[in-house]
């Protein structure tokens, strides 16, 4: 599994870390991976767009801070996106970077009454809970599982042909 792994996570590129667009809604959200029932556990923030390709990102992060947040938002999401949050004071001006930023209160609600949600990135995080089994949830092999539920759901349609195309990357030393 670890020569998959580094196979097809050289395959992806920057554009496929990079989500979001003109009135593109980008859900973002932060969620914590624990081995099994340990308190301690591996912060990763990640988004996803609302589209029918539900391109995503995931970073690991060691603060869940505005200062973090910020820079994440910056490297990941493209100008002209609509993005969706909680109301979690990391969250906090956003609309610095050419974005609009909708806010979801989810103490009071779940959807609020403009449609603002953040349900596609919860059922993204449920998803990936699934995938990743809690043994492979460390700092030493997390990233590299998010990285590979990002080229799986970039490939969703034909996993076999995107390996296919992974292989012919390869380089010869």
């Amino acid at each position: 599994m670890r020569y998959f792994h580094d196979l097809v996570i050289e395959t992806l590129n920057n554009d496929d870390l990079m989500i979001g667009g003109d009135g593109i809604v980008v859900e973002i959200d932060e969620s914590k991976f624990c081995k099994g029932k340990d308190t301690d556990g591996i912060w990763v923030v990640g988004g996803v767009e609302r589209t029918e390709k539900r391109k995503c990102f995931f970073v690991v992060v060691d603060r869940r801070d505005a200062e973090t947040i910020r820079s994440i938002v910056s490297k990941h999401i493209k100008p002209g996106s609509i993005v969706a949050t909680d109301c979690w004071r990391g969250y906090q001006n956003l609309e610095d970077f050419d974005i609009i930023h909708e806010k979801i209160n989810r103490s009071i609600s779940f959807v609020n009454m403009n449609g603002t949600h953040t349900n596609t990135i919860e059922g993204t995080w449920q998803g990936l809970k699934i995938r990743i089994q809690p043994r492979h949830r460390g700092t030493e092999s997390i990233e590299k599982y998010l990285l590979e539920f990002i080229w799986r759901r970039k490939h969703e349609n034909d996993l076999w042909q995107g390996l296919l195309d992974a292989l012919r990357t390869i380089k010869y030393k």
